[in-house]
């Protein structure tokens, strides 16, 4: 529910702290298809324990990303998601911060769609022996930690050979566009890499990408790319599924 972001206070700062508790509620509030509707300055300030310079400062945060809009007399409202900056750093960081959501981890994944085979291509033309060695060596760890009980390491490893990928693409945008969806990726990652099937199949997608980069085939890279790429989208289905199954009752 929506009223679960004013449950906890995050770390940081004051103001930081607030504007998260903030986002989080117009996040939360948004998903269960809902606008909120802010209390007056003064209530909120009061449930917030802050001062109303505070809450103007935090407003003002999530008015300049397109997630409230400020009314005099009517009141501070929440906007749809259509009308945020999707692609801001803080958004994508407080949608994460939310957990799991459908149709954010689907539209994650066509971003890394229009993002890694591109860059994929570009580096089996570009990417130097050094960078192809450096891919080579976050799949290998990556092998490696197949079927260890330390996800979290798996999850970093991926990362890793993804970053590499696209840094060998020498794309300055390509690469900030990729370090910006970072925080999310992980949070898809946390879900599919649960699925031994699921992590078996994205290795084997990864070392035919390799082996593309290696032998400068920018098509096959593309192509190999987007294998891996569509593979994510089916673990993401199955995970959201799995994440939507009622727990089994035992029977006696």
């Amino acid at each position: 529910m929506a009223t679960s972001a004013f449950a906890s206070i995050p770390e940081g700062g004051l103001h930081s702290r607030i504007t998260t508790r903030l986002a989080l509620r117009v996040v939360e509030s948004d998903r269960a298809g809902h606008i909120v509707a802010f209390p007056k300055e003064a209530d909120l300030c009061a449930q917030l324990g802050v001062s109303r310079s505070v809450l103007r400062e935090s407003m003002k945060v999530l008015a300049d990303k397109g997630m409230v809009e400020m009314k005099p007399r009517a009141g501070t409202r929440s906007k749809p998601r259509a009308a945020w900056r999707l692609l801001d750093p803080d958004i994508l960081s407080w949608q994460a911060a939310a957990g799991p959501d459908a149709q954010f981890l689907k539209d994650l994944c066509e971003v890394r769609l229009a993002i890694e085979p591109t860059a994929a291509g570009f580096a089996a033309v570009r990417a130097a022996d050094h960078e192809l060695r450096r891919i080579a060596t976050c799949l290998e760890e990556r092998r490696e930690a197949v079927g260890s009980p330390a996800i979290d390491r798996l999850i970093d490893l991926d990362l890793a050979f993804q970053a590499a990928v696209v840094e060998a693409s020498h794309n300055p945008l390509l690469v900030q566009l990729s370090a910006s969806i970072r925080g999310p990726f992980r949070v898809a990652l946390a879900l599919t890499s649960r699925f031994p099937a699921s992590v078996r199949l994205g290795l084997e997608a990864h070392e035919v990408l390799l082996e593309s980069l290696r032998r400068h085939d920018p098509l096959g890279a593309r192509r190999a790319a987007e294998e891996v790429v569509g593979l994510a989208m089916l673990a993401v289905e199955k995970g959201l599924r799995s994440a939507r199954r009622p727990a089994r009752k035992d029977t006696k």
